[in-house]
């Protein structure tokens, strides 16, 4: 029971601190999991890429899937339990957003063109910005090189999955190729190159 309290306490902290929207989440989620010991940067990166390709907020999926994996590590894989881990992580980092749309919207709605307001939020769309910078970095670095920055420096990166990660950039920043068929095709070549 003390996991569930301490999921529950993790995500709706999360939840309630990340400004910014899901994005935003990625890199504080692998923070909070990898320090707490509940998965590693390649289980973490392996969640995400399923919460990616699931329909629904990328916060809310990588939630729930989390939820669900800790669970089903701690209790040996026992499914009932670890479903109920995933909608204890889904409600605590969905819980702060509701709860300040409910106490603070009406503020917001009467004072959203003051200038006080405004210059809040003028400083937080920077850090925002930086926030994603900083979850797609670590994801490159990740899948790229693996655990270690070290790494980054002292070894070259696995060529297939750069030239992967290249083809899936370009064709997103520069084509009209839907995300569904580059992802689809990203698990294909997983597959067919022996990384499935």
């Amino acid at each position: 029971m003390n996991l569930f309290v301490k999921l529950a306490y993790t995500f709706f902290k999360i939840g309630l601190l990340t400004v910014g929207g899901g994005l935003a989440m990625i890199p504080i989620i692998q923070h909070e999991m990898v320090r707490r010991g509940w998965l590693d940067n390649q289980q973490f990166l392996d969640i995400l890429g399923i919460a990616q390709m699931t329909p629904g907020p990328i916060s809310v999926n990588t939630a729930t899937f989390v939820g669900y994996r800790v669970i089903a590590d701690a209790f040996s894989g026992s499914v009932a339990l670890a479903m109920v881990g995933a909608i204890v992580g889904t409600l605590s980092v969905c819980a702060p957003s509701l709860l300040c749309i409910n106490l603070f919207g009406a503020f917001w709605n009467k004072n959203r063109t003051h200038p006080c307001m405004m210059r809040i939020f003028d400083i937080l769309r920077p850090l925002v910005t930086g926030l994603v910078i900083t979850a797609a970095v670590l994801l490159l670095v990740h899948a790229l090189w693996g655990e270690s920055w070290h790494d980054v420096f002292r070894r070259v990166p696995d060529l297939r999955l750069a030239a992967i990660a290249a083809a899936a950039f370009g064709l997103t920043a520069f084509s009209k190729v839907s995300p569904v068929y580059i992802l689809l095709g990203g698990a294909c070549a997983g597959v067919v190159l022996g990384w499935g």
